[in-house]
């Protein structure tokens, strides 16, 4: 029987074989600049700009995202924007059955630091338009359901209480659409909303207000109209706010220090209750 030939460890030929790696490129979700987890990091945990810096307390905003964390884990709060259509069910000691009620509109704005962030749902049912403004964090809040995940350019939408009410009416047995993966960019709605007919749009009060951008109004004002609205904002002495570089908020460099803040909270989580189990 002919002597195999050998191949030694530390020859010139020998190729030492790569160590397989046991994790799978699926066991973390990459998510898109401005689609991050809503757990890490969501539009509550940025905390409201106060003048002078030395006046925010830095440690109540910790504890309050601390408490957004594990109020989070107990309650799946999906990602949505003002614009996105959803369902909600909160406990009701009044309602009969099963003690909770229901209630599906579309959001016109989300507001609030922490645990008193809120948004408003408006349907409009048997011709009345109908506004609840929920708690976000509040413990009565059972359930929550994306039907529709949109974002809009405007995010404040509660001009649509003067625009076509198809915007807001909404079947409450509406199916919820099929989820867009977080890896995949948010379209953003640029569309215009039609607005209604009023003799309350002559009026100049509307002049001063900021001009939305989904709102189509170029049907009731001329572009004298946009004009003297521009010279009544720089009467009032706000003209020069848009080129002011010291009043814009900058949260950039705070999206990341919340991030990796929230990741050590839940890993803190996570441990105490490993502990108490």
């Amino acid at each position: 029987m002919p002597r195999r030939n050998v191949l030694k460890r530390f020859s010139s030929s020998f190729v030492q074989p790569k160590r397989p790696t046991l994790k799978s490129d699926d066991s973390k979700t990459s998510f898109v600049p401005g689609r991050e987890d809503p757990k890490l990091f969501s539009s509550e945990y940025i905390p409201p700009l106060v003048r002078p810096e030395w006046h925010r307390n830095k440690l109540k905003y910790r504890l309050e995202r601390m408490d957004c964390l594990r109020r989070r884990n107990v309650v799946n709060i999906p990602e949505f924007y003002p614009g996105s259509i959803l369902a909600v069910t909160v406990y009701d000691q009044h309602a009969a059955g099963q003690q909770s009620s229901r209630f599906v509109g579309r959001c016109l704005y989300r507001d609030g630091f922490g645990l008193g962030c809120k948004f408003l749902l408006r349907n409009i049912v048997e011709g009345e338009g109908i506004e609840i403004v929920y708690q976000l964090y509040s413990p009565v809040m059972l359930k929550y359901e994306v039907l529709r995940l949109e974002k809009w350019l405007d995010t404040d939408l509660r001009y649509l209480r003067d625009a076509d009410p198809d915007y807001c009416t909404i079947n409450f047995d509406m199916p919820a659409e099929a989820p867009l993966p977080p890896t995949e960019e948010l379209p953003v709605f640029k569309g215009k909303v039609k607005m209604k007919k009023f003799e309350l749009w002559n009026y100049n009060y509307h002049k001063a207000w900021p001009r939305p951008y989904n709102a189509y109004l170029e049907e009731y004002f001329v572009q004298e109209d946009f004009m003297e609205q521009k010279v009544m904002q720089e009467k009032r002495g706000h003209g020069h706010l848009q080129y002011d570089i010291c009043k814009h908020y900058d949260t950039r460099q705070m999206k990341e220090e919340i991030m990796k803040e929230m990741k050590l909270n839940q890993k803190r989580i996570e441990a105490v209750d490993k502990k108490i189990s």
